[in-house]
């Protein structure tokens, strides 16, 4: 073991100094254990030592806490033989927009993988996720635990930590090698005591926030960051029509889309067009396939690409042949020209 805290030390793994963590409280220690992932050997190391510090316990999967921990608990699941599974730190907008990756039932208990802990709450959010899922999880594995209180606070909420290292002994073995001094030894020991986490881990917003994706159309209109008007309407017309399609009617002759717009406006949620590329576009055209959407309820979304200079964005906009903002209720616009495309678009 000692050999493995030398190890991190050379690599920079682990730093002495004075640095300002994410709490915004300075420490004289500092772990990046990202760093493992460039040596193969290390990295695979450390993970067999974690899977020895799990030596026993029940489990049928393995899933490491986002980032750091994936990789390390990638080489547990090829080197042992654990299926694994994969925790997201937030769902994909598209296929199945799952949190947990991988294949398993509910009642499958699942061992956490970690790095380092402080506080336990990064391992706690996993844990609730899992547990969201259906999944068990009575244990932890972490490779260093800063010892501020992770081991209570998890045992507080049924799970188990088991740490390869402490911060106790790393820094005992680096200054028995003469890699810290006894001054930085004390710092370290000291920064530990006087900086401990009280028992009761505090509920993170994903137990208590409903997960978007698992929301009902209705519910997104509905709830308090779903601000935007167009946006609420959108949700509520899906939630009518049990249905999230839109058409594209990219078309070039004004009777055959309002033709395929009739057709199938009862099932469509919005319509998108380029009117610039109708050949035949008159102003009754316009008038006709408001009427529809008022008919079949649907929004307009006019795909105009707006990218000019914020002057002549608003009289593209407003003026001109095609007079947009007197009917479609969603445009959008390049990022390219800066802010003041959007702000003449609110012009």
């Amino acid at each position: 073991m000692d050999g493995l805290i030398i190890e991190l030390f050379n690599i920079e793994g682990v730093k002495f100094g004075n640095f300002k963590l994410k709490s915004g409280i300075h420490s004289p220690a500092y772990f990046d254990l990202r760093v493992i992932v460039s040596y193969p050997e290390l990295m695979k190391k450390v993970s067999l030592l974690l899977h020895d510090a799990a030596c026993g316990l029940p489990y049928h999967f393995v899933c490491g806490v986002p980032y750091t921990a994936l990789p390390l608990a990638t080489v547990i699941s090829v080197e042992c033989n654990k299926p694994m599974l994969i925790r997201r730190r937030e769902a994909k907008d598209y296929g199945t927009k799952k949190m947990i990756e991988g294949k398993f039932s509910p009642g499958d208990t699942c061992l956490v993988v970690e790095d380092v802990v402080t506080s336990g709450s990064s391992v706690w959010e996993t844990v609730q996720l899992l547990q969201e899922y259906g999944l068990k999880v009575t244990d932890a594995v972490v490779l260093l635990d800063r010892e501020q209180g992770a081991g209570e606070r998890l045992k507080q909420k049924g799970v188990n930590l088991h740490s390869v290292l402490t911060m106790t002994k790393l820094v005992d073995v680096l200054r028995q090698n003469n890699k810290i001094d006894e001054d930085m030894h004390q710092k370290v020991l000291q920064f530990v005591s006087d900086n401990q986490f009280s028992v009761e881990i505090e509920e993170p917003p994903m137990k208590t926030r409903k997960l978007a994706w698992s929301m009902s159309f209705k519910e997104r209109s509905e709830h308090e960051q779903c601000k935007n008007s167009v946006a609420k309407e959108l949700f509520a017309i899906m939630e009518n029509k049990r249905s999230n399609l839109v058409l594209s009617a990219d078309l070039t002759n004004a009777d055959e889309i309002l033709k395929l717009v009739d057709s199938i406006g009862p099932s469509i949620c919005m319509v998108k067009t380029h009117v610039d590329i109708i050949e035949d576009f008159s102003r009754d055209f316009v008038n006709k396939l408001v009427k529809m959407a008022q008919k079949h309820n649907f929004l307009i979304f006019e795909d105009r690409k707006f990218a000019d200079i914020g002057s002549t964005v608003q009289h593209q906009f407003s003026g001109g042949v095609f007079k947009i903002a007197d009917w479609a209720h969603v445009i959008n616009a390049h990022s390219v020209p800066g802010p003041g495309v959007i702000q003449g678009l609110k012009k």
